[in-house]
């Protein structure tokens, strides 16, 4: 699959904002499932911008703009192939959480066995993920379960969260969106000891015609992986209750959305009136189309 993909953002200031001081984390990345073809980062007012990688390996962008200015654009365009690698006849069961006992050493999934800033366990969030176990010795059946568990008692309200809503308070309130689903599956897989990790990215959306509607396309998208000693990170999607496949972009990795916020940043001034606007396109193209 091979996807054209638009990010924008837009602030706008209802006073003169300055010294702005921001990182952004919009370039999918390259890993052995996916190939990124393009990518080109645009921002208004112009500066110049400095790429590095950050601890989990993520592709991140810093700029400053320390002049006045009432708005700030920042838009990415990539394109991005995607292979299938996900065979849904053969999901990964046969890794016994028995297994589970010598990750915590393993420095590829160490991190995401405890507790980070949007995600901290709790007596009352352990007994309600072995309760959604029920007695199975499989560790990616249990991770199923909890992602089905979500999609089936967690209502998709935009809207009600925000960028501060805590993994505690999805597990309250049981209503939210990717990002609020993605930390409650991560809080109830790091409760049972298996490793799982923040997933920021985009999907695409067959749209109209197909027996399939994504939940999330709209926007920058957030789901969770596991991590199997025996296949190594596997993406589960609580939002859509899916396996994640080659519908999936992923930009950036980490414990939580604190590692990977798409835009972060910094400014002076601004006043009180200010908005954002974000608008996210995923296009399918043909290996044919540039």
């Amino acid at each position: 699959m091979r996807y054209h993909i638009t990010h924008r953002t837009v602030f706008t200031y209802g006073e003169q904002a300055y010294d702005n001081v921001n990182e952004v984390r919009l370039s999918p990345v390259a890993n052995p499932h996916q190939a990124l073809e393009f990518f080109v980062l645009k921002v208004i007012p112009a500066t110049r911008l400095k790429r590095f990688s950050d601890l989990y390996s993520n592709p991140v962008h810093h700029f400053e703009i320390s002049h006045p200015h009432h708005s700030l654009s920042i838009e990415s365009q990539s394109i991005v192939s995607v292979a299938r690698y996900i065979d849904y006849s053969a999901l990964p069961y046969g890794c016994h959480h028995s297994y589970l006992k010598d990750l915590r050493s393993r420095e590829e999934c160490c991190e995401f066995l405890y507790d980070s800033r949007y995600v901290r366990r709790s007596p009352k969030i352990w007994r309600e993920a072995v309760d959604v176990q029920d007695g199975s010795t499989d560790v990616f059946q249990t991770a199923y379960a909890l992602m089905k568990f979500i999609y089936d008692n967690c209502a998709y309200l935009p809207g009600l969260t925000d960028a501060s809503t805590t993994a505690a308070d999805i597990c309250e309130r049981k209503q939210g969106v990717c990002q609020d689903f993605a930390h409650l599956l991560i809080v109830y897989c790091r409760s049972l000891g298996i490793p799982c990790r923040y997933v920021s990215g985009y999907i695409w959306d067959p749209g109209s015609g197909s027996n399939e509607t994504m939940r999330g396309a709209q926007a920058s998208h957030a789901w969770a992986e596991i991590y199997l000693p025996t296949h190594g990170w596997i993406g589960l999607d609580p939002t859509n209750n899916k396996v994640v496949n080659e519908q999936y972009v992923v930009v950036a990795t980490g414990r939580d959305y604190d590692d990977v916020a798409p835009v972060r940043g910094t400014f002076y001034g601004g006043g009180p009136q200010r908005s954002m606007e974000v608008v996210v396109k995923v296009k399918l193209m043909d290996y044919d189309e540039e």
